[in-house]
């Protein structure tokens, strides 16, 4: 055991996790559920590389003291792993899919592993079979150990499930690279499971939480804060690399709020952001999975399709309109919702960027001219 690598490693990961709750505090001010579970397990995961450290540090040191924090220490990193990896589930789940129904749903049962584990780790102290500390305050592993490994497995196993079945549903979940999380975790868990008296664990999950949270960041840059759609910055990236494709076929539908100034002016702005957001529910719930949805400016939002065809961007319409009508009669709203729709189909031989948007939106203000008269 190598007590300077170990104070290296856990103190790097350390440092990493208070840089990224320093850096993340404006946006953990939002209080969202998926950001209080990614700053909890941030949290546990930096106290644990300070407790890491004193586990192999009073390891073999004499004296009553020193035996109740190996015991402690080591009982702590036990009870803890099983925590992290089952709340990463529940946090990739939320972020995902934002359902507590769903949570409540699966984790009733998907945490049970995870208690199981925590439970074994606090009788070890009486009965060991983890590992156990002999008289002279040195750490034996027992064959029980691996067990938390397999268990960890299973996790890592249900967090690549979570994600593909998403995928398979919802299309390419954008900004959440889950192989920059996996990657370290079993780098780290592997070789520490190999190898004695290496410790690995913790500063390989906070290597991940750091990936993943670089990655979060240029979601939080790309996303409209108020209707959650995407903002214009990330429709501009999109056509850049749309475009790079000479044989590309890219469709958008421009859409506009009809009489937006009248629910302002008779309903309050509060009212006027309400409708922005009813709008963009619409608007998902309308357009295909290979669409990407996107407020464009103020009242007006772009829903931009990659290799479509007229047949399609007509149909994308039609169900917006069917997903309108379904709001207008149910919500029970003091505002009726009405859009303008135009569309446009790039033309690579004549188009420009502006020229295309300027046809979507020319197409929309005809649309617009026949409900003003």
């Amino acid at each position: 055991m190598n007590i300077l690598a170990v104070a290296i490693a856990d103190c790097m990961g350390f440092i990493l996790l208070i840089a990224l709750l320093v850096s993340s505090r404006v946006r953990r001010a939002k209080r969202d559920l998926e950001l209080k579970i990614f700053t909890y397990i941030t949290i546990l995961t930096m106290v644990s590389c300070v407790v890491d450290f004193f586990s192999f540090y009073s390891d073999g040191k004499p004296g009553r003291l020193w035996h109740f924090i190996n015991v402690f220490a080591n009982t702590f990193c036990f009870m803890s792993n099983p925590v992290f990896i089952s709340c990463w589930c529940l946090y990739e789940d939320i972020k995902l899919y934002n359902s507590k129904a769903r949570v409540k749903r699966i984790y009733t049962k998907a945490f049970i592993p995870a208690v199981i584990m925590v439970i074994v780790a606090f009788l070890n102290i009486f009965f060991p079979i983890i590992f156990y500390i002999d008289e002279a305050n040195v750490y034996h592993r027992l064959n029980a150990n691996y067990a938390f490994y397999v268990v960890d497995l299973g996790y890592l196993v249900m967090s690549i499930v979570i994600l593909i079945c998403y995928e398979k549903r919802y299309g390419k979940a954008k900004f959440f690279p889950l192989y920059l999380m996996m990657g370290p975790i079993v780098l780290g868990t592997g070789i520490q499971a190999m190898f004695y008296g290496v410790s690995l664990i913790w500063v390989s999950l906070a290597i991940g939480l750091t990936a993943i949270y670089m990655s979060l960041q240029n979601e939080f840059s790309y996303l409209d804060t108020l209707t959650g759609l995407y903002n214009r910055a990330y429709l501009d990236y999109q056509m850049d690399n749309f475009l790079k494709d000479k044989n590309v076929v890219i469709g958008a539908i421009m859409i506009d709020v009809d009489y937006f100034k009248s629910i302002n002016d008779t309903l309050g702005h509060s009212a006027g952001d309400e409708a922005l957001v009813d709008v963009a529910r619409v608007i998902i719930l309308s357009k295909p999975d290979k669409a990407i949805a996107t407020r464009f400016a103020g009242d007006e939002f772009i829903v931009l399709v990659n290799n479509t065809s007229h047949y399609e961007m007509q149909n994308i319409i039609r169900n917006i309109r069917e997903e309108l009508k379904i709001f207008n009669e149910n919500e029970g709203r003091h505002y009726k919702l009405s859009l303008s729709l135009g569309y446009a189909i790039y033309d690579v031989a004549k188009d420009d960027r502006d020229g295309f948007f300027r046809r979507m939106d020319d197409n929309m203000y005809e649309e617009k001219k026949l409900k003003h008269g």
